[in-house]
């Protein structure tokens, strides 16, 4: 699933150069990602409505995860411009990695209670070594790492990239929560999707730009930009499915890996329009790293 958001991110990012705001791209995505669960149910018999027994065992915030998802990623966009690439890759992965452990820890969001212990924080420090030395470390000293603003407002805007982080690890509790109350998770999925791409469509008529939808079926786009919207769904069910037999932490944890080792690939190899660069034995150090915490949390 982790090997998903790195192709899921390049294809987004073609896509916005044919079609232009992010909010636009954000709803055709959603709205591949609603038809491809739509479809799988229909074909396996599932009902893509709940029937009223099921939605009475959903708590209220078990149908907030879409929702989240679409906050997520708009803050994720104004810290890009607030902090730089480097701290709007770090800081929402820390955040996410920490809390995590809390769900599991607290069991929060109905997911399997796992206490927290030395070997899983150890774990975690691996995992955020490795994420330093992929991703920090070969940029120091290339001017790379300073923030585009200072001053007392950086601060703040740290602060609310670790925020993104925890709630991007919560959506995934609650996918998986859904998931259990509606005994399926590809109905949970597709009912997550099919709710935020309603709130994001409404969203893009209200700003008059719903007609630059266009643009994605404009000639001489490449295929691969519409795999946003499949690696957005398969994501998804990936969540809702593994998190309540694995727990949080070792998800969350995995995910990181498999995103870390096909980001470094992608550069490596200059796959889908990512600048080529060459893979560093740092870099090989702090997959490494990763590989042990993952294996460690696991324990």
């Amino acid at each position: 699933m982790g090997m998903l958001v790195p192709v899921q991110t390049a294809a987004n990012a073609r896509m916005r150069t044919s079609i232009g705001p992010a909010f636009v791209v954000t709803l055709v995505s959603f709205a591949v990602s609603s038809l491809l669960l739509s479809v799988v149910s229909v074909v396996n018999g599932i009902p893509i409505l709940p029937a009223a027994t099921q939605i009475t065992n959903v708590p209220w915030w078990g149908w907030t995860g879409g929702i989240i998802a679409l906050f997520t990623i708009t803050v994720t966009i104004y810290l890009f411009r607030a902090l730089g690439q480097l701290q709007t890759a770090i800081l929402p992965l820390l955040g996410q990695l920490l809390f995590s452990l809390v769900i599991d820890h607290f069991g929060l969001f109905g997911s399997v209670r796992i206490p927290l212990s030395a070997l899983r924080i150890f774990a975690m420090l691996l995992l955020i070594s490795g994420v330093l030395l992929i991703v920090v470390v070969p940029n120091l000293g290339k001017g790379k790492v300073a923030q585009p603003i200072t001053g007392r407002h950086i601060l703040l805007w740290q602060i609310t990239g670790i925020v993104a982080g925890c709630l991007m690890a919560s959506i995934g509790a609650i996918y998986g929560r859904l998931g259990v109350c509606l005994g399926s998770a590809v109905q949970a999925s597709t009912l997550s999707f099919l709710i935020a791409t309603a709130v994001i469509m409404a969203v893009c008529v209200g700003n008059g730009k719903i007609h630059r939808v266009r643009g994605a079926f404009a000639k001489g786009n490449p295929w691969w930009m519409w795999l946003g919207g499949v690696c957005g769904a398969i994501s998804v069910f990936g969540n809702a499915w593994l998190i309540p037999q694995i727990g949080a932490g070792a998800f969350f944890m995995a995910l990181l890996l498999g995103q870390m080792t096909l980001s470094l690939l992608m550069e490596g190899r200059g796959w889908m329009g990512a600048i080529k660069r060459k893979i560093t034995p740092v870099q090989f150090v702090g997959i490494a790293l990763m590989i042990i915490g993952v294996a460690m949390i696991r324990l």
